[in-house]
């Protein structure tokens, strides 16, 4: 038996041994310099890690699996269940939610249920353990009592120090550490974060960087020499690990036990989290490789020359993708009685969609559903691979990578497509169409042009232009076809779908020039996508989802794959305009059932305002019932202590900071803009502007209409960090805003009509124009508005349009982080929110 210190001095040490004296090398160049960090890929493939102060490590492999590292063997070995999220706790008894939101804990021998409706836990090895629910509230296990108690604050990602103190990622990507009193916040946004050692913390920053804190210099420190981190973890000695995108566990200093034991004359198989791998044979600075057995294709059946053909590029019979063949069975639709807005399909079958607000869904053949997938975009496709792409309502580019959503850095686009071949393609609001480099980093312009794009199996552009004419763009000039249309998509096997300007589904002939009716029995269709094998969805004018196949796949791996998704689809950087060659005239009505929520609190024959504050809580306020916070625990509204609700001050608009901090548009007893925090309040003024209405985007920036002499009205904003008010446009008609993810800015104009900031300037929502006297956005982007009518409307990004919500008599809304709106009823306390 020799100890890893003699390891290191023996030439023929195997790979393990080697791995082993690397790692504790790294460790204390660490500690002399920060810069000369060596990270090492350890065996395995995860989206999640955990470590403890006592060196129990823990890891979920891509499918979900836990696994344990064993510090004597130096291998993971594997655990019972499936789950997204995992926590190492007192003993070997972890913590871990599936992906369903159930936290368990290990009992030693099976996994007991604690609690619902959880995003993350977090437990340290003397018996504390608190959890980040769904909602952002914030919980503490009592093991006495066998129950969860609340703790002020909001949370979505959560870890513990030495004290047993949280520290967080909020559900706006803010770091916030608790001291048992009071929230501290920090600079920086994060996707995780964790402490170990002697309270090192370490987080996941936004653009996927290591980051240490600092506390000496206060400030966040990058630990070079790795990127693309989703989740990250802590040894007892402060070395950072980190899982990336692609699942690669990375470690500066390894766990492992005071003497391992080794055998020169042969190595041990190694067992890790999604692969086994043979020690001996790796070598030290190439990561373990992953095989899959081959895989032999199904007989195919040439189709009928009356079929659509297949691209142009000649294939060996030995290469023929099965996908790339064309059905000979006749087109008929089922309908699938489940509502969408918009479909994508890619090669492999996987069919992604948009609802009416534009959260992503995925379709389960088991389930015969679709299930919610993170992100909110009006456009939607699909790569080779089965992830998805879109396009945001502000025109910014996103991909899912697998494990997170990554934005294309200065790429904004009005429409997009991705091709069999993996070629994605998008246009702008003008019309010119760009191909995605091979590197993925920027687009490049190519001929042709459209503002709707459908990429064929070779990667040639097939566009509907402004006049709605189809054309064929793999030569310059473009073929224009004699067909218009509103939708178009062409499948993995070069199918060319569209749907008319008169509304019918159409499929491109054997002639490639014109198209034939294909009958949808019973439903007018709106869009459509293909997917394998030329088998079309259509979304209807009513926005049901019908399937002509229900194509066969692993979908294993899906619902951990939405809980575990890090990132999200608001972005930073330049804004496109999204157009549209929909046919108008659909009008949609949505049905939502509406519960009436406890606020006795307040005064009776005042109306009830209210804000979704960025700390996570929903208030209301009105003059004479003082100020509220929703209690979750109570479902009802309880008295918030603050100076202007106890005195009764005439808030005409209000809105609530991360920090807490009020800010508030009041008329009694004095007219101006004000900042409540800790019971103190301070104006800010504008040089003879009075304050009309007041929003706190998501990032906490101040936005502030004012009125001026001769009836103008112009919007300032204020940045968290600052205490100065500027000019936000030159815009000097404004009555509302409200503003969501990424400066979504949203107003109603004076004249009642509602408008979105382009990143130049204001435009109609929809562009014919739309009514109200009220409008809030979600921290997720959702958008909801008083009509003129006091009739409830949502923004329908993928029809640019508002869709009629079955609720009327609306005085204020207000949009909680999951998109659920709340209102109170016209001139009364009353307040109401939409049920789950």
């Amino acid at each position: 038996m020799i100890t890893v210190k003699g390891v290191c001095s023996i030439a023929r040490a195997i790979h393990l041994m080697v791995l082993v004296a690397a790692l504790f090398v790294s460790a204390h160049a660490r500690a002399q310099d920060r810069e000369t960090i060596t990270w090492t890929k350890l065996p395995g493939t995860a989206v999640d890690l955990s470590i403890n102060a006592v060196g129990q490590a823990y890891a979920l492999a891509l499918d979900g699996a836990p696994w344990r590292w064993d510090k004597v063997e130096q291998r993971w070995r594997r655990m019972s269940g499936k789950f997204v999220r995992i926590t190492a706790a007192e003993g070997n008894r972890p913590w871990a939610i599936d992906a369903d939101g159930v936290v368990m804990r290990y009992n030693g021998l099976w996994w007991e249920d604690k609690d619902k409706g959880v995003a993350d836990v977090a437990a340290d090895a003397t018996g504390n353990v608190y959890s980040a629910k769904r909602d952002g509230s914030i919980k503490k296990w009592n093991p006495l009592r066998s129950e969860w108690q609340p703790i002020d604050g909001n949370a979505r990602r959560i870890a513990l120090d030495s004290g047993g103190h949280p520290w967080v990622v909020t559900t706006s990507g803010t770091i916030r550490s608790y001291d048992g009193k009071a929230w501290t916040t920090f600079s920086g946004n994060a996707l995780d974060i964790a402490v170990g050692g002697t309270d090192a913390v370490v987080i996941a920053d936004t653009d996927g960087a290591v980051r240490t804190f600092n506390a000496a210099d206060n400030r966040w420190t990058v630990v070079s020499g790795v990127a693309d981190v989703v989740a990250v973890a802590v040894t007892p000695d402060g070395g950072p690990w980190a899982v990336t995108r692609d699942g690669s566990i990375m470690a500066t200093s390894l766990l492992a036990a005071e003497e391992v034991k080794v055998k020169e004359d042969r190595a041990q198989e190694a067992t890790a989290p999604g692969v086994t791998v043979p020690v001996s044979i790796a070598p030290v600075s190439v990561a373990p490789v992953e095989t899959a057995p081959p895989v032999t294709a199904p007989p195919v059946v040439v189709p009928p020359s009356t079929a659509p053909t297949a691209p142009t590029t000649p294939r060996s019979s030995a290469s023929i993708d099965p996908a790339a063949v064309t059905t000979k069975s006749n087109i008929t639709f089922v309908n699938t009685r489940k509502s969408v807005a918009s479909i994508a399909i890619g090669k492999d079958g996987s069919v992604f969609g948009l609802d009416a607000g534009g959260k992503v869904l995925r379709w389960s053949n088991a389930r015969k559903t679709f299930d919610s997938f993170p992100g909110t975009l009006v456009r939607i496709a699909v790569d080779p691979e089965g992830n998805p792409w879109g396009i945001s309502a502000l025109g910014r580019v996103f991909r899912h990578t697998g494990q997170l959503w990554k934005q294309i850095v200065g790429a904004t686009g009005s429409d997009i497509s991705i091709g069999a071949d993996g070629t994605v393609l998008i246009t702008d609001a003008s019309g010119a169409l760009y191909r995605l480099n091979e590197e993925q980093t920027r687009f490049q312009k190519i001929t042709g042009s459209g503002i709707l794009v459908a990429a064929d199996p070779d990667g040639n552009p097939w566009t509907v232009r402004t006049d709605k004419l189809v054309q064929r763009c793999d030569t310059s000039p473009c073929t224009v076809l004699a067909q218009k249309a509103v939708s178009i998509s062409v499948g993995p096997d070069g199918s060319v779908w569209v749907v008319s300007d008169r509304n019918l589904l159409m499929r491109l002939k054997a002639d490639r020039k014109s198209f034939e009716v294909v009958q949808t029995a019973g439903h007018t269709p709106s869009k459509v996508a293909v997917g394998p094998n030329g088998y079309p969805w259509v979304v209807s004018g009513t926005q049901l989802a019908l399937a002509s196949n229900y194509f066969e796949r692993d979908e294993g791996g899906d619902r951990t794959t939405a809980a575990a998704t890090a990132g999200n689809t608001v972005g930073t950087g330049a804004t496109e305009t999204v157009v549209t060659a929909e046919v108008s005239g659909f009008t949609f009505t949505k049905t939502m059932q509406f519960e009436t929520i406890n606020s006795d609190i307040l005064s009776s024959g005042e109306w009830a305002k209210l804000s979704i504050g960025n700390d996570g809580h929903i208030y209301a306020y009105n003059m004479g019932g003082g100020m509220g916070r929703y209690d979750s625990n109570q479902k009802k509204f309880i008295s918030k202590s603050t100076f202007a609700g106890d005195n009764s001050y005439d808030l005409t608009d209000f809105d609530v900071a991360s920090n807490g901090d009020i800010w508030m548009y009041e008329l009694n007893p004095n007219t101006g803009l004000f900042r409540e925090r800790n019971r103190v309040v301070k104006e800010y003024k504008v040089t003879g502007g009075s304050v009309r209405a007041v929003s706190v985007a998501p990032d906490d920036t101040l936005y502030a209409v004012f009125s001026f002499t001769g009836g103008l009205y112009i919007i300032y904003k204020k940045l968290p960090n600052s205490e100065v008010l500027t000019k936000f446009s030159n815009d000097s008609d404004v009555l509302d805003i409200a503003v969501g993810p990424g400066n979504d800015v949203w107003i109603v104009d004076n004249s009642n009509y509602v408008q979105q900031w382009t990143g130049t300037k204001f435009e109609k929502r929809p562009a014919n124009g739309q009514k109200a006297s009220r409008i809030d956005v979600g921290a997720d982007g959702t958008v909801y508005i008083r009509d003129t009518n006091s009739a409830l409307r949502k923004w329908n990004g993928a029809n640019n349009s508002f869709d009629v919500i079955n609720n009327t008599n609306i005085g204020y809304v207000a949009v909680d982080d999951d998109g659920r709106p709340w209102t109170s009823v016209d001139n009364t306390p009353t307040i109401k929110r939409a049920k789950d």
